[in-house]
């Protein structure tokens, strides 16, 4: 374990473990409104108040034990600072491209499991979340606490081309890069590509319609002359 992920575990020792979501806070908000008027309507109103009484506690112990604590202060910039630490230097690292995820070539499945998934990052990224839902438990953006909007991306790198990978799962497709294209020395090829023979192989309506009748007639003299025979 990192020195600053050390601290920042240690910083965030009487936060929850696993800290409910903001969405999740709201839903269980709306659950306690709701079993609260359970409660306290009047007499006439027919309603379980047991089950509603016992599960307005659990709910109410829930939310009071897993919502994310505000932090405040010198404690909150210390925080933030070893979270950007933690970040930059544990967890960026260690993700994998986003086109090796996808397309699995040769190794990959080894390097996620010694290094992404390892024991040390993935405390290191729980720390990470933990802080996020911290410094604004009442931010409702989903991806506060998702690492994977910090994947690394190899087209980025390669100026845009397609990141092709012959020996992977999901090779992909070869493309050149912008740059490459717009300089490429040899113009346009003269021999028959694929694309021009493919298009020599693509007929037109009347060419279909005059190949037709043709093999018709074929037929019929073929018929003829067996008659004849």
């Amino acid at each position: 374990m990192s020195e600053a992920v050390a601290k920042l575990t240690n910083a965030l020792k009487d936060q929850p473990k696993n800290p409910l979501r903001n969405h999740q806070v709201e839903e269980y908000t709306h659950e306690q409104a709701r079993l609260k008027e359970i409660i306290q309507a009047p007499a006439y109103v027919s309603g379980d108040r047991g089950t509603a009484t016992k599960r307005y506690a659990e709910v109410t112990k829930l939310v009071e034990s897993q919502v994310a604590k505000p932090l405040q202060g010198a404690r909150k910039d210390e925080v933030a600072q070893l979270a950007a630490e933690v970040l930059e230097q544990t967890i960026r690292p260690a993700l994998l491209p986003r086109e090796e995820m996808r397309r699995n070539p040769a190794g990959s499945v080894g390097k996620f499991i010694r290094v992404e998934n390892s024991r040390p990052v993935q405390h290191a990224i729980q720390q990470w979340k933990r802080a996020q839902l911290a410094l604004e438990p009442e931010n409702p953006d989903p991806d506060l606490a998702n690492v994977e909007r910090f994947r690394p991306e190899m087209i980025h790198a390669t100026g845009g081309a397609a990141t092709f990978m012959p020996g992977a799962q999901i090779p992909g497709n070869f493309a050149m890069t912008p740059a490459a294209k717009a300089n490429w020395p040899l113009g346009e090829p003269k021999v028959d590509t694929p694309l021009k023979q493919a298009q020599k192989r693509e007929r037109t309506p009347a060419q279909i319609d005059a190949l037709a009748r043709a093999q018709a007639a074929a037929k019929a003299k073929r018929a003829a002359q067996a008659t004849e025979g």
